[in-house]
């Protein structure tokens, strides 16, 4: 009898347009199960009902941005590693999440699916005590 495979990590995926969210699918569902959200809104309710290993959210989005979302959950899912994906290289607000460990790792578009892999690789051995963050990538 084969040894059970090993559960995928959870991932969920925030972002209000629809071909960004298949991209992020397409590009994470073979090392992750994939839980999409179209808005900030949505990604608290379901947060608030389970936890997820990897939350990847777009920084511009309506009503909430990804920034926002990041602030509202606080503490909350501490070992959760949260990623940010924006269009923008320099934005101070992006920089102060960072140094206050609400951005465990930033993606600038557009997403190179490499990049974004290994990113997200790096914030989780990071995050379990395996690497720095002045470790390279």
């Amino acid at each position: 009898m084969a040894a059970a495979a090993p559960a995928k990590p959870h991932i969920l995926v925030v972002d209000d347009e629809p071909d960004m969210l298949d991209f992020l699918e397409r590009v994470t569902r073979r090392r992750y199960e994939v839980t999409r959200c179209a808005n900030g809104e949505d990604a608290l309710a379901l947060l608030a009902t389970r936890s997820f290993d990897v939350l990847i959210t777009d920084h511009k989005m309506p009503r909430m941005t990804g920034l926002e979302l990041l602030e509202r959950l606080g503490d909350a899912h501490p070992r959760m590693v949260r990623v940010l994906l924006s269009g923008y290289t320099d934005v101070p607000e992006v920089r102060r999440a960072a140094a206050t460990g609400r951005v465990h790792h930033y993606v600038v578009k557009p997403v190179d699916s490499q990049s974004l892999l290994a990113g997200i690789e790096h914030a989780v051995e990071v995050r379990d005590g395996r690497a720095s963050y002045s470790d390279d990538q």
